[in-house]
């Protein structure tokens, strides 16, 4: 017979032996549940090279504005809806050791969100957006296109903000890559409007970076675009009073006048007032080369915007322009293509230069008027004088901004149109103190972009925050 106590003092040593090897097997209950947690927190959203074929195609394609589409493939594209997302796309990508990239409006010409071996998080789905109307703070998801922004901040709190010129123009790469836009010679570009960003690191945690805490992370924002070590999920934006007084002129003139025009514009631009826009393009109208001259304010009076304007009407070449069209309301903001219609195939570059206008003319006189397609155009922008800016990344300006803007229809002009905008940049280089990162070209174009400091600097903080380098970098 045995004991009723004798069983319970054998249980107890079967129990604890058990344990004891128990804890000695591979915990694969509780553990494969969390390394599974990150693709099935995922499930819907995301979107494999491997296994999803043609869904997978559409949104890789879809990530680019371009039509030049990257011959890049990412393992996973995430269609991410919230904060949660991003975090579980980054922990998926270092749990399988993979890159990350990050989309908000795909207007990158050169596409350097999408990469091989890497998860593309696609976070033009994320729509936040609260105003404070007193402070004058918005509280923004990277995926707003910008004059989408502006019309919901004009109609409802009669604010805006400095987005691009062109509609449709996803707030993340803009701001972040410096952000040359409305009024921005008056505002400052969009990241100098760049007050705090909630982001998610490395590691995939989400923090807050203001200029009091996790600071480096927001020195990085402002104007490092495709270098950031992170994905920004939400932007906290300075706004500005909606100007109450909207007029350009407009310009058009024959090539003979190239010289006349652009000499004294280049001469004059840095009294213009700084709530005026004034530049230049070249480009063909009817088969033929023109020049064009403009001047868009911005402003909160009527009688000094017009005075403005009035400057462009001391032009000595005015009289021979073609066309004038002289203080007239201009489309609102956002409104149309312009010059960048949708589904053309792009290939743009460009070059700070604060050199006198005849050096400029100099080097790329011909480049206004010998454009590689009828689409094509040759940008002249005014930013100067070069503004003093808070310690930032972004780093380098100049007076004038020239960028080669190649544009077509046909696959079969990419050749030329990739040697006209290459040739461009290299005649340049003499006279420029380097690119804007918004329309970067780095595989043609190196730059430089920052600051030789601002570069250092960036290098050390991504070794101290991303020292696996998790996310994408510029695409060289």
């Amino acid at each position: 017979m045995i004991s009723r106590r004798k069983l319970l003092q054998w249980s107890a040593t079967l129990g604890a032996s058990a344990k004891a090897f128990a804890a000695r097997l591979p915990r694969v209950g509780p553990i494969a549940a969390q390394v599974k947690a990150p693709a099935d927190a995922l499930a819907g959203k995301i979107y494999y090279k491997d296994k999803d074929g043609e869904q997978y195609e559409i949104y890789r394609k879809g990530a680019t504005w371009n039509a030049r589409k990257p011959n890049r493939f990412p393992n996973a594209i995430v269609l991410a809806e919230s904060d949660k997302d991003v975090i579980a796309a980054v922990k998926l990508a270092k749990q399988r050791n993979w890159q990350v990239g990050t989309r908000s409006g795909g207007h990158s010409f050169t596409a350097s969100h999408t990469r091989d071996n890497s998860v593309l998080i696609n976070i033009s789905k994320m729509k936040e957006l609260s105003v404070d109307p007193k402070t004058r703070i918005a509280t923004v998801s990277p995926g707003w296109f910008g004059d989408a922004f502006n019309k919901v901040l004009a109609e409802k709190y009669q604010l805006m903000f400095p987005s691009a010129h062109c509609p449709r123009v996803g707030l993340g790469g803009f701001v972040m890559s410096g952000g040359h836009g409305f009024n921005s010679r008056l505002w400052g570009p969009g990241c100098a409007n760049l007050q705090a960003i909630d982001v998610v690191t490395a590691d995939g945690e989400l923090i807050h970076a203001d200029e009091n805490k996790n600071s480096d992370f927001l020195w990085a924002a402002r104007g490092s675009g495709p270098g950031f070590f992170g994905v920004v999920v939400r932007f906290y934006l300075n706004l500005h009073p909606l100007p109450t007084v909207a007029k350009s002129s407009n310009y058009m003139f024959t090539p003979d006048a190239i010289d006349a025009v652009l000499t004294w514009l280049g001469n004059t631009q840095n009294s213009f007032p700084k709530f005026m826009e004034g530049g230049a393009n070249g480009g063909i109208v009817e088969g033929k080369p023109v020049l064009r001259m403009n001047g868009r304010c911005l402003g909160y009076s009527e009688k000094e915007v017009d005075a403005a304007l009035d400057m462009l009407e001391e032009c000595p070449a005015v009289k021979k322009a073609v066309t004038r069209r002289v203080k007239y309301v201009p489309m609102p903001v956002g409104n149309g293509d312009g010059n960048n219609p949708t589904g053309a195939r792009y290939r743009f570059d460009g070059a700070w230069s604060s050199a006198k206008p005849e050096a400029i003319l100099a080097a790329v006189r011909e480049d206004f008027i010998n454009l590689p397609t009828p689409q094509s155009y040759m940008l002249w922008m005014h930013w100067g004088p070069v503004q003093k800016l808070p310690d930032m990344a972004y780093s380098v300006q100049g007076d004038t901004y020239l960028s080669p803007c190649a544009i077509s229809w046909d696959a079969n002009d990419d050749a030329k149109c990739a040697d006209w905008t290459a040739e461009v940049i290299r005649k340049l280089k003499p006279i420029s103190f380097g690119s804007q990162m918004n329309d970067e070209n780095m595989p043609a174009n190196k730059g430089p972009y920052l600051s030789k400091e601002a570069a250092e600097k960036l290098e050390r903080l991504r070794k101290k925050y991303d020292p696996q380098r998790r996310f994408v970098s510029y695409l060289t």
